[in-house]
């Protein structure tokens, strides 16, 4: 795997060694003149009500997030250097140690939920050229082998160092090593970058190319220490078909195989099938996916680029077989743009877990954007799901309800 790394490297530097060439007629817009702030609020109320007999009762709280993001420009001249500073903050609007454990806030050491908890984190860069840029410190990556989770309050984060490169048209490359994580409603760094082992870092290297507007491919290679090395590859397809008709394909396969010895704690084969048959402002996606392997598959963050990993239930269970039936509309077809609705069913079978069958989960989705006047742009989300399981692993039977209220503004 290692060599892999050091291989991909080698490619990435070849990239970047034209690119230094092209670069030296090149000039950076500046600092300052190429700078961009933005003030990200969020509002979220989260309601996890556990149905099972016996299980936890109920997870509610409600709290106000903002994240604050300035990104820097390039200093002028062959190589351009900058900086980005995020800072984030979390504050309690409702909550009780009954009701805490939510993940919006963070806890005290007697499980009471903190009025509020905060953290800045920065980061250095180099661009050469416009194609070529080098990283250190914070990072939000979004890639199928290692992604930030944005699902709560605030932004889980990694910190470490990167390098992407997109000098061939269609292309893009990418390569890092991260070394700490920064879980979501908490204001600290894990000195590991997995909660499954005593980890230290993780490597990857990948990319994504479009052979055209329809067709892309992707091909990512990670590994945890002492933990697992991990491959991915993703195919996205879509045809056009008479009329406003079209469908999309995306397939996707991810295979795990174990870093920490002779045992099995790893090792498993994950792979989702697609299919979204698009009409004007309906949408209609079958989806399957199944597990293979000694094991289920692990993760720690929003890096499981799976069709049934849904809002609770990820469907990732050993022999897993699961199903997917999902429904979107766009509400601008009767003239209401701005309003979306999505609901889905997935059903899980065949798991090969001691007092486990078959697992069910029901999502609904609606989200308007205010699309003119004052407000423009504020965003309002309800969702909505409910699970029922044989047993109460995982949670048991969930009925959970999020409503979240979004703004940003443009402060540079």
């Amino acid at each position: 795997m290692k060599n892999a790394i050091k291989w991909s490297s080698v490619a990435l530097a070849v990239a970047m060694g034209n690119s230094l060439i092209a670069a030296q007629a090149t000039a950076g817009e500046g600092f300052v003149e190429g700078a961009s702030a933005d003030l990200k609020s969020r509002t979220m109320y989260f309601n996890r009500d556990f149905r099972s007999s016996g299980s936890a009762g109920k997870r509610e709280e409600a709290a106000q997030g903002f994240v604050l993001d300035f990104k820097s420009g390039y200093t002028q001249g062959a190589v351009g250097f900058g900086a980005d500073v995020v800072a984030m903050a979390g504050i309690k609007l409702d909550s009780s140690r009954s009701r805490a454990g939510t993940g919006l806030l963070e806890l005290d050491s007697t499980g009471r939920a903190e009025s509020e908890y905060a953290e800045i984190r920065g980061a250095l860069k180099l661009r050469i050229a416009e194609d070529t840029e080098f990283r250190y410190g914070v990072h939000f990556p979004t890639n199928p082998v290692v992604a930030y989770d944005d699902a709560r309050l605030l932004p889980n984060h990694y910190s470490g160092y990167s390098v992407t490169n997109s000098s061939v048209d269609g292309l893009f490359l990418e390569a890092g090593r991260m070394d700490k994580r920064g879980p979501m409603g908490d204001s600290g760094e894990l000195d590991s970058v997995s909660t499954f082992e005593d980890s230290d870092d993780l490597y990857y290297v990948g990319g994504t190319y479009a052979f055209n507007d329809n067709l892309s491919a992707s091909l990512y290679t990670s590994e945890i220490d002492d933990a697992w090395e991990r491959h991915f590859v993703g195919v996205t397809h879509t045809l056009e078909l008479s009329g406003d008709l079209s469908l999309t394909t995306d397939l996707a396969h991810y295979q795990t195989s174990d870093e920490s010895g002779p045992a099995s704690n790893y090792d498993n084969d994950a792979t989702s099938l697609a299919l979204t048959l698009g009409a004007g402002h309906h949408a209609l996606t079958w989806a399957h996916q199944r597990m293979d392997g000694d094991t289920g598959y692990a993760y720690d963050d929003g890096a499981v680029f799976l069709a049934n990993s849904v809002q609770y239930l990820d469907f990732n269970a050993k022999d897993e077989r699961s199903y997917q039936l999902r429904y979107d509309y766009d509400f601008a077809g009767i003239g209401i743009p701005g309003l979306t609705f999505m609901t889905r069913y997935i059903r899980g079978e065949n798991i090969d877990i001691v007092g486990r069958d078959t697992r069910w989960e029901r999502d609904t989705n609606i989200s308007y954007t205010v699309q003119n006047g004052a407000l423009e742009g504020l965003n309002l989300l309800w969702r909505n799901a409910t699970v029922r399981q044989d047993t109460n692993l995982d949670g048991g039977d969930v009925d959970e309800n999020r409503v979240i209220v979004s703004y940003s503004w443009n402060l540079l």
